[in-house]
């Protein structure tokens, strides 16, 4: 019988997908373009993101309950279900790549700075491989458990950091002009569209039809964490300081002492993102696995999750040797590769689907 999770744990699934890496790199990046008009930027973004999601949401709802490989095939034929299944693995691992690689590089910085990076790398790649081992419920499990946290964690950190707040900091609005605004918002755009994620995962919906108010929920509250982070960041320390910043959030939270007995606190929040980039990692990892075990006709998920886990290592080591190389990718080279697989080929196969959508109501017609 097929696993099935709720459509609460669908929108903890596209949160966790979405925000854990882009709170990391968005609000440097947001703020060095269009400084401490960086939120009107996320503004924007969280916009583009709703019409992102709703569009993801509505390609998803013409699947009648098959896998996405299955799906792809039956609608656009055999070659086109492999092609696509094997670009959306390869886009899966490499994401899944950058993610533990940022991960490792952060607690290699800021908490484990004598710990050789290869085996946090090797110790993320394993906790991710045995999340999956288990399927995508206990993915789907911990993903609201630690949605909740957040939840939780968030309006703590305001109010913690309150009497830092100066408002007046985000003054004058559109400062930075137009043009600089619309660049700072192309980097969370492409992260919002992460909710591309939904094709691997509304399959295993109970409740397949209410994939529209998951992708919607999870987009916004993804927005609304980038857009706390942007503001609290800008409002405590000022656009120029934080350009200079490379973790904008930990830098905040940092900061904060109760009375003159109560200090680094921030291992609360730090430990909660932590648990947000596990799910991320299972997530696209459970990806990965999912598009190469369907789109080869491979037997065996377990020896694609082996195989897999220690290509991941490999290529996580080699392929950025130094963090500035990491840093360019994330900033600039993923701008590409974003835009292809999760706007560009989710519009092909949008095309694809309504060109074919007589085949498919003919099949569902016969199915009993």
């Amino acid at each position: 019988m097929k696993p099935e999770i709720s459509t609460l744990q669908t929108v903890a699934i596209v949160i966790n997908a979405i925000t854990p890496t882009a709170v990391l790199s968005v609000p440097s990046a947001t703020i060095g373009f269009a400084s401490n008009d960086g939120w009107i930027s996320v503004l924007i973004a969280a916009a583009a993101g709703v019409i992102i999601a709703i569009a993801m949401a509505a390609i998803c709802r013409g699947n009648p309950g098959l896998l996405f490989v299955e799906w792809i095939e039956s609608r656009l034929g055999k070659t086109a279900g492999i092609l696509i299944g094997f670009l959306f693995g390869v886009y899966y691992f490499n994401a899944f790549c950058m993610i533990v690689r940022q991960f490792a590089n952060f607690i290699a910085d800021m908490v484990l700075d004598e710990t050789p990076i290869v085996m946090l790398i090797i110790v993320m790649v394993a906790v991710s491989a045995f999340s999956i081992a288990h399927g995508i419920e206990a993915i789907a499990r911990s993903a609201a458990l630690v949605l909740l946290m957040v939840i939780i964690v968030i309006p703590i950190s305001i109010g913690l950091n309150f009497d830092d707040i100066n408002l007046k900091r985000l003054l004058p609005f559109f400062d930075a002009g137009a043009a600089r605004i619309g660049l700072a918002t192309i980097s969370p755009i492409l992260w919002m569209s992460e909710v591309s994620i939904l094709f691997i995962v509304q399959p295993y919906m109970k409740y397949p039809k209410s994939v529209m108010r998951a992708s919607v929920i999870g987009s916004v509250g993804s927005s609304v964490q980038l857009l706390v982070v942007t503001v609290m960041s800008v409002s405590i320390f000022g656009a120029e300081v934080v350009r200079m910043m490379s973790y904008p959030l930990f830098n905040t939270v940092g900061i904060v002492e109760v009375g003159e007995f109560l200090e680094r606190i921030e291992i609360f929040t730090v430990s909660v993102w932590g648990m947000t980039m596990y799910v991320k990692m299972a997530v696209f990892l459970f990806g990965s696995v999912h598009c190469f075990t369907h789109a080869l006709r491979l037997k065996s998920s377990t020896h694609v999750l082996f195989g897999i886990s220690m290509l991941a290592i490999v290529t996580t080591i080699v392929t950025w040797p130094r963090n500035t190389e990491l840093g360019q990718f994330v900033i600039v080279d993923s701008v590409p590769f974003l835009t292809l697989f999760n706007l560009i080929i989710p519009a092909c196969i949008a095309i694809g689907l309504l060109v074919t959508r007589g085949k498919g109501a003919e099949k569902e017609a016969q199915t009993p």
